[in-house]
């Protein structure tokens, strides 16, 4: 423990940096390479700049305030349903604080932005992360994840099961779909349907 916080709160930190740090020189390689082949095409160029900053604040400030009620809320529910705190809170909760990440991924994608729509998935998966870390510091009676729950050992290996999916479809690159949706999001889907129905059971 460093004081009151975990030793892994830091580390979760410092992991965060070097990933931001990675993907901002690899985005600026690529992007170099992309603008000696093709002329980068702009859009949105008739909007200034400070009316995209001043509606970002604007929506964030939704964000934050609903994001403020949520907690409460979610704990009336666990407490009046006996679902638990750890499965309304990797479900509800979950899904209705990702609900932004999925409209701005839907319509980055039929922007035709795709690398924008994974990045805004997985970067919020990693900052994510580092949430922890901040709450570590305001938990005052020792380390966070000391006082979770062991059922959030399924989410864990939800989540890494997950990425291990989707690290092979970005190696192996699946080109072609059979259905809807190609074999590595269908399997993405089926682990979280899986882990969903383990928790319920373990709730």
């Amino acid at each position: 423990m460093l004081g009151w916080v975990g030793v892994v709160s830091p580390a979760i930190v410092v992991l965060y940096a070097v990933a931001m740090r990675m993907t901002f020189h690899h985005e600026q390689q690529r992007m170099a390479r992309e603008r000696d082949e093709v002329a980068e095409v702009k859009q949105y160029d008739e909007i200034p700049l400070w009316s995209a900053i001043a509606r970002y604040a604007v929506a964030a400030a939704f964000v934050v305030g609903a994001a403020l009620v949520l907690p409460s809320l979610g704990a009336d529910v666990a407490r009046q349903t006996g679902l638990g705190e750890a499965f309304v809170g990797s479900l509800f909760i979950a899904f209705t604080t990702s609900l932004p990440e999925v409209v701005v991924s839907i319509a980055a994608v039929r922007l035709g932005a795709v690398d924008l729509a994974i990045g805004n998935v997985l970067g919020s998966n990693l900052f994510n992360m580092v949430i922890l870390a901040i709450d570590d510091v305001v938990y005052l009676k020792g380390p966070l994840l000391a006082a979770s729950e062991p059922t959030h050992m399924v989410t864990i290996v939800a989540a890494v099961a997950m990425q291990a999916l989707f690290l092979i479809a970005l190696t192996y690159r699946v080109m072609t779909k059979r259905f809807v949706v190609s074999w590595d999001t269908a399997g993405i889907a089926a682990v979280y349907v899986s882990a969903v129905g383990i928790m319920y059971m373990l709730r």
